[in-house]
């Protein structure tokens, strides 16, 4: 087990490294920005080319000594690297909490965005305008996610009592020294904050089950159909974003029509409409338990 003070420094000195080379395989140009640790002499990151599924990802060693920052390829150090550090530490200053009212403003976005699709998209499933759509809604829908969970779990203390304990997370193993929480009373929400930035909301089977155990209710929807179709779209967003609409074995995605788009958009107003109501009662829940607990106590005769 590895104890929290550790695991924050490890958060708290990362650095964003960009790196550049040419793929000695296809020869195309791979740029990736990486989050690094910052006081580490070597060591060994894994970087896929976006051009080229067929082969595994390069082993980039990156190195911070007296020399500064250098980087080379693990199997063809005869390529060049380029690397560029954003300096700048996290610590440095304090994150805004995410904006108030994220299902309000989930809300007036999917209005503009069904605007978008009615006026927009056209009748050819593969078009590059309705991929666009697609992905613009998975935007939508990803910030709303991300600011709901995040701005809830660093209101409500028990929401972080429940999310520590979610596996996706990686944090039930960390252990909590006195000293950690002498040193820094919000070590938890920091924490937490920390990991949840570092989350893909996109990957909405996890999201679910993170929704369950923080509030108790999850969000994919109750209906095969149309739970099918939610766990697909991810695939189909990675595929509209990296691939541009293919996937793997070198398809088009020939189905993102306007019915398709009218579709998703419903199903994910659902999603975020369950994962609202949830929130909002466990907010009641943690006012109410007080009083249920209350009701056993008796007057005295």
């Amino acid at each position: 087990m590895s104890s929290v003070k550790e695991y924050m420094h490890e958060i708290w000195s990362q650095v964003d490294v960009e790196v550049i080379f040419t793929c000695p395989h296809c020869h195309n140009t791979i740029s990736k920005w990486l989050r690094v640790a910052g006081d580490e002499e070597e060591q060994f990151v894994e970087v896929s080319c976006d051009f080229d599924d067929d082969e595994d990802a390069w082993t980039v060693i990156i190195r911070n000594d007296d020399s500064g920052w250098s980087a080379e390829l693990e199997d063809a150090p005869e390529v060049d690297v380029t690397i560029n550090v954003d300096d700048s530490r996290y610590d440095q200053w304090e994150e805004p909490d995410p904006e108030p009212g994220a299902y309000g403003i989930f809300q007036n976005a999917m209005g503009e965005w069904r605007r978008n699709v009615f006026e927009l998209s056209t009748t050819d499933g593969a078009s590059s305008r309705n991929r666009m759509l697609f992905t613009t809604l998975y935007s939508i829908f990803e910030a709303y996610l991300s600011d709901a969970i995040i701005g809830s779990a660093l209101a409500d203390v028990p929401v972080q009592t429940r999310l520590v304990k979610v596996k996706e997370l990686d944090l039930h193993d960390k252990q909590l020294s006195l000293d950690t929480v002498l040193e820094n009373p919000n070590v938890v929400r920091d924490m937490l904050r920390a990991v949840l930035q570092k989350f893909s909301f996109h990957k909405l089977v996890p999201v679910s089950r993170i929704a369950e155990v923080a509030f108790g209710k999850p969000i994919l929807p109750p209906h095969q159909e149309d739970r099918a179709l939610a766990v697909a779209s991810v695939q189909k967003r990675h595929d509209c974003v990296h691939r541009n609409g293919f996937d793997t074995q070198g398809n088009q995605h020939t189905d993102i029509t306007q019915e398709y788009l009218n579709r998703a958009g419903k199903i994910f107003e659902c999603m975020a409409a369950a994962l609202e109501d949830a929130i909002r009662h466990a907010e009641a829940k943690k006012w109410l338990e007080p009083l249920d607990a209350g009701d056993d106590l008796k007057p005295d005769q």
